[in-house]
């Protein structure tokens, strides 16, 4: 039993599986921005692709995830039950993609970036919640950094000007400042999501979801050709800690991001990703499985079976949906890394239904294990996380 819980516009959803039995609920996050927007009837922040040009740069910040603190949701029927602050020791801004490592008992990760010099806030929290001194990373402007990583030893963060070389940051994880961080430069790019890190001797090896040409116009486009050239591919990428040097290669040819996988291998070396297929007109149309210990076929192209991809699920004509979840049939890694099940909601325009689906990881076959139909639209959205019974009390 658990729970699938699925993230979008603030609103949360949540599908119940238990003795085979599902449960809908969905329902809005009460962030100060939903509370303002109701106070005024109408929207009245900015989103991303609304922020070009010279005046909009001040105002960047409101149009990012993180702009608000978190919130704490009753597990049962997802109510916001307030802020969590940490004993008031939270007073930036949180990021949508903590790391969680598995191996230590369960501390938390997280930073948070501003427009304010330092610009970048790197936090660790104990297992039993209390937040840690804050460790402060200066990088010359604003950055845009969605997401970053852990190994074993060390935090990566990412400072992607866009116009000029991507720098990553390799700073030991329990670092008291950012003195030690070590920078290495790569060819400019975006990056939103990674998939995992971990150390090969010297080197730092980071796998990520790379975009070669972002433009906010493409971002936040929804007409057909728009977002055609534009080029998001899965990328491993390594730090040498020795030597200084970075080097970068391709591990796809079509349009990835969102990647997934078994995070009981959060920075550990792993086999599999999942990685959600995005179409012309930044829709997910399917999810797809990498081998990173296969030959990859690059080049531009649809993904297709062979090399590196292990398996294709396509949603179907006029279907389309949100990347999916790893969820493990077993705790740990005692069992095989992919033996287990992705779930995500989907959407038919056809019939104007939707549903959540059910994937064997292992086979990422074309016929799902399970389809669970629900009573009401769930918009396109990204971003889940499942919550076993147990974790659940």
């Amino acid at each position: 039993m658990g729970k699938f819980v699925h993230f979008k516009c603030r609103m949360i959803h949540g599908l119940r599986i238990k003795n085979g039995k599902a449960t809908y609920v969905s329902r809005y996050v009460k962030t100060s921005r939903l509370q303002q927007e109701e106070f005024f009837g109408s929207t009245k922040f900015l989103k991303i692709g609304d922020m070009k040009g010279f005046f909009w740069l001040t105002h960047v910040h409101l149009a990012n995830s993180e702009a608000d603190v978190i919130k704490i949701l009753d597990d049962g029927d997802l109510q916001t039950l307030g802020i969590l602050d940490y004993d008031r020791r939270l007073g930036h801004s949180f990021t949508a993609h903590p790391k969680i490592d598995p191996v230590t008992g369960r501390e938390m990760f997280i930073f948070g970036y501003s427009q304010m010099v330092p610009c970048i806030t790197y936090r660790v929290i104990s297992r039993n919640g209390f937040m840690h001194d804050p460790v402060l990373i200066k990088v010359s402007e604003p950055p845009l950094m969605h997401d970053f990583a852990i190994t074993m030893n060390y935090a990566i963060f990412m400072d992607l000007p866009i116009t000029k070389n991507a720098r990553f940051g390799v700073l030991p994880r329990y670092a008291m400042n950012e003195q030690q961080i070590r920078w290495f430069e790569l060819s400019n790019c975006c990056i939103f999501h990674n998939a995992n890190a971990w150390e090969e001797g010297d080197e730092v090896v980071l796998i990520t979801c790379r975009i070669q040409n972002p433009m906010l116009e493409q971002l936040a486009s929804t007409v057909e050709g728009k977002v055609e050239n534009l080029i998001i591919e899965l990328y491993e990428m390594r730090f040498n800690m020795k030597t200084g040097l970075a080097s970068q290669k391709k591990l796809s040819r079509a349009r990835i991001d969102f990647p997934k996988i078994n995070e009981y291998y959060t920075r550990r070396k792993q086999r599999y990703v999942y990685g959600a297929v995005i179409d012309n007109v930044l829709r997910v149309n399917g999810n797809v499985k990498f081998d990173l210990q296969a030959a990859s076929k690059t080049g531009k192209g649809k993904s297709e079976a062979g090399g590196n991809v292990k398996g294709i699920f396509e949603f179907g004509a006029g279907k389309f949906g949100s990347e999916a979840i790893f969820v493990p049939k077993e705790p740990g890694i005692s069992s095989a890394e992919d033996d287990g099940y992705l779930i995500c909601f989907a959407h038919d325009e056809n019939s104007g239904k939707s549903m959540a689906m059910v994937i064997d990881a292992r086979t990422v076959s074309v016929d799902p294990v399970a389809v669970v139909d629900l009573p009401t639209r769930v918009p396109y959205g990204f971003h889940a996380c499942f919550v076993s019974e147990v974790s659940a009390d």
